[in-house]
């Protein structure tokens, strides 16, 4: 007898369907030229700003260049003005010294009218020490910028540059100050307040802040200059960030100037 096996067929499983290679391909490709696009999208905004940052700051340097040559060329017309007029008045000082020394031809009366002629001369040239009431000015650097430094270009705001305290003389001059003191120099026609690298030299001798400016004079009236609204002391706080302070006070003493610049050139007039 024959046996015979029966097999039974087992159902295979069909294999499921493959996503299409070519679409497959064109999404990856799709996504990621979307990312480059928002990638170049915010690359460029960013550089736009960076370039509208920087003009705007080249605007602003060259409105603050064009103030600070303004108020140069002022003070310079001013320092000129007194120059000239402390000439005019060493002149008259050597004339009456000459006129006191031939005193044997002079009255006593003669005499005290040439010394009292003197001493004024003396006094207006900055040549005695002085005293009287008036303002205490305190110019100080931000302590924080302070730390850093100055900008490669030499200017940082915050920081006490020379033409701030020519700014400061200046203004209490035209309030009509009788005497100038920077940190205990005093300060006359002949006095030279200049940047010299990162120090502020103030008759040829480097100072540092804080910079402590006294001036005799009505102390209200020079008070209310210095700080009128938008005045110096606005502009140095605002603009520059310095600390600035102002106090009045009945009793400030201030010293001579040292002495009276070698007259090499000039000659006066026979």
């Amino acid at each position: 007898m024959n046996s015979s096996t029966n097999f039974t067929d087992t159902p295979r499983e069909m294999p499921l369907p493959q996503p299409d290679r070519r679409a497959r391909s064109r999404r990856s490709w799709m996504i990621s030229l979307t990312a480059v696009c928002f990638l170049f999208g915010g690359l460029t905004a960013m550089q736009l700003r960076a370039i509208e940052t920087v003009r705007d700051n080249k605007v602003k340097e060259a409105q603050s260049l064009k103030s600070e040559q303004a108020m140069v060329a002022q003070m310079k017309g001013r320092m000129a003005e007194e120059i000239e007029q402390r000439e005019k008045l060493q002149v008259s000082l050597d004339e009456a010294k000459k006129k006191l020394a031939a005193g044997s031809t002079l009255s006593k009366q003669q005499a005290d009218k040439l010394n009292a002629e003197i001493k004024k001369m003396q006094l207006v040239a900055g040549l005695t020490s002085v005293s009287g009431p008036g303002i205490v000015m305190k110019l100080q650097d931000d302590p924080e910028v302070a730390k850093t430094g100055a900008l490669p270009s030499g200017f940082a705001p915050g920081i006490v540059h020379d033409y701030d305290v020519l700014q400061v003389v200046n203004e209490l001059r035209s309030a009509k100050a009788e005497a100038v003191s920077i940190n205990d120099t005093r300060i006359t026609a002949y006095t030279p307040i200049r940047c010299v690298g990162p120090a502020i030299f103030i008759n040829w001798e480097p100072a540092t802040a804080p910079f402590v400016v006294k001036a005799i004079g009505d102390p209200d009236r020079l008070a209310s200059a210095v700080s009128m609204p938008n005045g110096i002391v606005d502009n140095l706080r605002g603009s520059g960030g310095l600390t600035v302070g102002v106090s009045k006070t009945d009793a400030l003493d201030l010293p001579a100037a040292e002495g009276v610049p070698t007259m090499k050139v000039i000659k006066p007039e026979q």
